[in-house]
């Protein structure tokens, strides 16, 4: 069954990692093009979902 967690943890990671890069490259595009509040809610975007990740791996890693 623990193969099949590190799969599943394995795939999360991935989704995340790639999630945090496409937030943060929209959020330097939109800085950039001017778009300040558009800028503001993918950058909160991001770190919300980075702070998820770091409560989820800590918990999973207290186990």
């Amino acid at each position: 069954m623990e193969t099949s967690n590190d799969n599943v943890h394995e795939l999360l990671a991935a989704l995340v990692s790639s999630l945090n890069n496409t937030l943060y490259d929209l959020s330097a595009e939109s800085e950039r093009n001017n778009s300040k509040v558009t800028a503001k809610r993918l950058e909160y975007s991001r770190q919300k979902v980075m702070s998820a990740w770091e409560v989820y791996t800590q918990k999973r890693a207290n186990k």
